[in-house]
């Protein structure tokens, strides 16, 4: 699994000290920058070739201020989209969990495409058991 390690804003937490679930997709979106850049390297997003199918976030436990981990990886591969397994580790807990199911899609045509063979196989690399 590809990993990162941010620190926790102020801003993202919330009345409750603890990080607001909203905070968490923020995160996940920017953690699946590694595989954005294998379908467009320099992120133009002139050029953008994925649209995001669905999400599914579970908050398993409270995230509060400091550093976390955000783990990603594909736990499935189809034939013009995938799916993307994240999930979020503070002091040793995974805290959420999450998948994205994104499309390879021609926003000219407004259809799907097959996913090239030359970033298959860096998906397929990243493949992971999502629970």
């Amino acid at each position: 699994m590809l990993e990162e390690t941010i620190r926790v804003n102020f801003y993202d937490t919330d009345a409750l000290k603890h990080v607001s679930n909203t905070a968490i997709v923020r995160w996940f979106e920017g953690a699946r920058d590694p595989i954005f850049r294998y379908f467009t390297p320099d992120l133009d997003v002139e050029n953008w070739p994925l649209i995001v199918a669905s999400y599914k976030v579970d908050l398993l436990a409270q995230t509060f201020l400091g550093d976390v981990t955000i783990k990603t990886g594909i736990s499935r591969i189809g034939n013009s989209s995938f799916t993307v397994f994240q999930e979020v580790w503070q002091n040793g807990k995974r805290c959420a969990k999450g998948e994205t199911a994104l499309v390879h899609f021609n926003y000219q045509n407004h259809k799907s495409e097959p996913i090239p063979s030359s970033v298959r196989e860096k998906l397929e690399a990243l493949i992971v058991e999502g629970d």
